[in-house]
């Protein structure tokens, strides 16, 4: 897959750090660092980041690279964009740093969905996160970690781990509320502690991209075309635009996860469904070949009432004790429907668009046939 260095992020660069950013720990403490990646823009400024740091402190301990990854669907199509696994080995190389690519033993993010957990994770039940990624990553750790005391005869005290994540206080309330150093009291022991730090917490979009250019690390494509963010390509916590064009650029994934909820009888997310996208970008695409498109927008408008319908009866237990209406009336249940929909095509209208110019600029390369 081609890689691309030309985000429109990367236009206006600006400090590669927040003036008031907390300092760096002492790395020379540390006996193994771990830097989690996932070949997406936070994961590479973390880790030209790390890297700085490794060279300012003199550390001359282990340093490791962990990649996830979450498998592929049962027709084949991978959870995340094709060529992250390649790109952070790439990206890990570009240091010297050694790579491993993780994966769940018991099978990937695919096999748990439909034969474990049998629904679509939520924002605060991320088994996704936690089993395929966390999870796994701390059985790693502790191979690690015991190779380290065999190899340098540590036996009075704990192994010292540093455990780099790429999260930013911007992308949510719950990040930016996380604490940018902190001992992970639950996942240390008696022979390890493990230190989970944040190095780019405080940072701004337009930082993190500076420090991408200023590294000389190559971006995914994925940005080029569009997307947001580069994490699984239908991914809960993604906005409306990323899914639409995700859809878009890969049109089988889209099925075999519309496929999915239909089989689970569970909604991707409490307020958006498979099955909205890709009634949305079925409306676009008639749109643009001038068809009719009156039927595919009542069924868009069909499923996205049952929807706020749906949020309707449930605010009369939310909003009980608050004082606030407890129920929509029915003109505002259209509306807000009919506000939905509108918004869902004008999104697919848009997504429509950028894949049709990133097929006519590298064709060869897209995921989307």
């Amino acid at each position: 897959m081609q890689l691309l260095l030309d985000a429109p992020e990367l236009q206006q660069p600006t400090p590669p750090a927040p003036t008031d950013a907390p300092a760096a720990p002492d790395l020379r403490t540390y006996d193994l660092i771990v830097i989690n990646s996932s070949a997406g823009k936070d994961s590479m400024a973390m880790l030209a980041y790390v890297a700085d740091q490794i060279t300012t402190h003199g550390y001359t301990g282990q340093v490791v690279v962990f990649h996830n990854d979450l498998g592929v669907t049962d027709s084949g199509e991978p959870i995340e964009w094709p060529g992250v696994e390649a790109l952070a080995r790439e990206h890990a190389q570009r240091y010297g740093f050694r790579i491993e690519i993780l994966r769940r033993a018991k099978g990937g993010l695919w096999r748990q969905l439909l034969g474990e957990r049998l629904r679509f994770m939520g924002e605060r039940t991320r088994w996704c996160t936690a089993d395929q990624k966390t999870g796994v990553g701390m059985k790693h750790v502790t191979r690690i970690v015991n190779e380290i005391r065999a190899h340098q005869g540590i036996a009075d005290r704990p192994v010292r781990v540093l455990y780099c994540l790429g999260l930013r206080a911007e992308e949510s309330t719950g990040r930016s509320k996380q604490p940018v150093l902190a001992e992970d009291t639950a996942r240390s022991s008696r022979v390890r502690t493990i230190t989970r730090w944040l190095p780019i917490h405080g940072w701004t979009i337009k930082q993190v991209w500076d420090q991408i250019k200023t590294a000389g690390l190559r971006p995914h494509a994925a940005y080029s075309w569009g997307m947001g963010r580069l994490s699984c390509s239908l991914c809960i916590l993604a906005s409306v635009d990323d899914l639409m064009l995700a859809g878009a650029l890969r049109p089988r994934l889209l099925d075999d996860y519309l496929r999915a909820e239909y089989k689970l009888g569970h909604r991707f997310t409490f307020t958006l469904s498979i099955a909205q996208i890709r009634a949305a970008l079925d409306v676009a695409r008639m749109e643009l070949d001038g068809e009719d498109t009156a039927e595919e927008v009542a069924f868009l408008h069909r499923i996205t009432r049952e929807i706020v319908a749906e949020q309707n009866d449930l605010r009369t237990g939310t909003y009980a004790r608050t004082g606030l209406p407890k129920r929509w009336s029915d003109e505002q249940v259209e509306e807000r429907t009919r506000a939905r929909v509108d918004q869902l095509v004008t999104s697919a209208r848009r997504a429509i668009d950028l894949a049709a110019a990133a097929t006519s600029t590298d064709s060869t390369h897209l995921p989307m046939q």
